[in-house]
């Protein structure tokens, strides 16, 4: 059984989620604003809404740490609400998202191939591919109804050789028609 790990899925889940976050904080200091306070709140929505937009830049260009804009997001909705509870709402939800997130992998045996990105698939049989190869830690699976899946493994393909997974998945599949 082969298992490879897909290459550099994660930072584009954080950037997403991160993002929703920030927006959901945004609308949170919009709506539950006070009366005596609506200039403040509405200065740290769009505050809040700006760093959403350029979160991407933040946390990659500038190499900022996602904690620490969760934190500074936490503080300005704390400021802005009052409530100290919508702040450790980000926080926590914030890192309990990052502590579950587990890296996609497809995995190949004899009995098919299951592909599992945010939740697992079902194991696709030898039948449902016309080929399954791998170059350059590029893995190809063509699928029989002209599907074609490309993806990047991180997987270093010294362990085994690609001569062995490819020669592996040709046996399969020649076995499966």
């Amino acid at each position: 059984m082969y298992t490879f790990h897909i290459k550099d899925d994660g930072p584009d889940i954080d950037i997403i989620v991160t993002r929703a976050m920030l927006a959901i904080a945004a609308v949170a200091c919009y709506v539950y604003r006070t009366d005596d306070l609506i200039y403040l709140n509405s200065i740290a929505a769009l505050l809040l809404i700006v760093i959403a937009v350029f979160v991407k830049t933040i946390l990659l260009k500038f190499n900022i740490s996602r904690l620490i804009v969760l934190s500074v997001a936490a503080i300005i909705l704390f400021i802005a609400t009052r409530s100290i509870i919508f702040g450790a709402i980000l926080l926590i939800y914030g890192t309990v998202v990052k502590r579950f997130y587990k890296k996609p992998f497809i995995q190949i045996s004899k009995e098919g191939i299951v592909i599992k990105k945010i939740w697992s698939g079902p194991v696709q049989p030898w039948t449902a591919f016309n080929n399954v190869i791998i170059k350059d830690n590029l893995l190809t699976i063509d699928f029989t109804n002209n599907k074609l899946y490309q993806v990047t493994v991180e997987e270093d393909m010294d362990e085994f050789g690609e001569g062995e997974f490819n020669a592996f998945c040709s046996a399969l599949l020649r076995n499966s028609s």
